[in-house]
């Protein structure tokens, strides 16, 4: 039985950010992080976990696939910034009202304040990581091959 303050159980994973090797890029593991910083947000606000599950009947899986699909739909955000066709990376709640066409706009609103904190996060993480995802976005990850990372 798990406590009711044990850590939840990230349902986000790297399987879920490509198909081939030549897909395990800095820029895939940007936002392969992105999700994981959501989901957490998420799961962090026990509210709003409740509310999802009663209004809408969404778990911890459905959680994870809307962080996933998220994080994908800011790829094209994400190049236009690095490519400077943009001044900012818009978060938007279209992607959010399509992955939850029953949720309320209260609860879309609710998620997209997670989205946008959890962006701020993980850019304020990346000034200080080596890695640099942004800047050298098409170069391999292999941080995706981390066994540690394997359930």
């Amino acid at each position: 039985m798990t406590s009711r303050n044990a850590t939840p159980r990230h349902r986000v994973r790297p399987e879920d950010f490509y198909r081939s090797d030549a897909e395990k890029t800095k820029l895939n593991w940007l936002l392969f992080e992105y999700a994981l910083e959501m989901e957490s947000a998420i799961l962090g606000d026990r509210e709003l976990v409740a509310d999802l599950r009663a209004e809408g009947g969404v778990d911890g899986d459905a959680i994870a696939r809307v962080c996933v699909t998220y994080a994908k739909s800011l790829r094209r955000e994400i190049l236009d910034r690095l490519e400077n066709r943009n001044q900012a990376i818009r978060i938007g709640y279209e992607p959010l009202e399509k992955a939850l066409p029953e949720a309320t706009d209260e609860l879309i609103d609710r998620l997209l304040t997670h989205a946008a904190e959890s962006w701020d996060s993980l850019v304020d993480a990346c000034v200080e990581c080596p890695t640099r995802c942004a800047s050298e976005r098409d170069a391999p990850a292999p941080m995706f091959d981390d066994p540690d990372l394997r359930d």
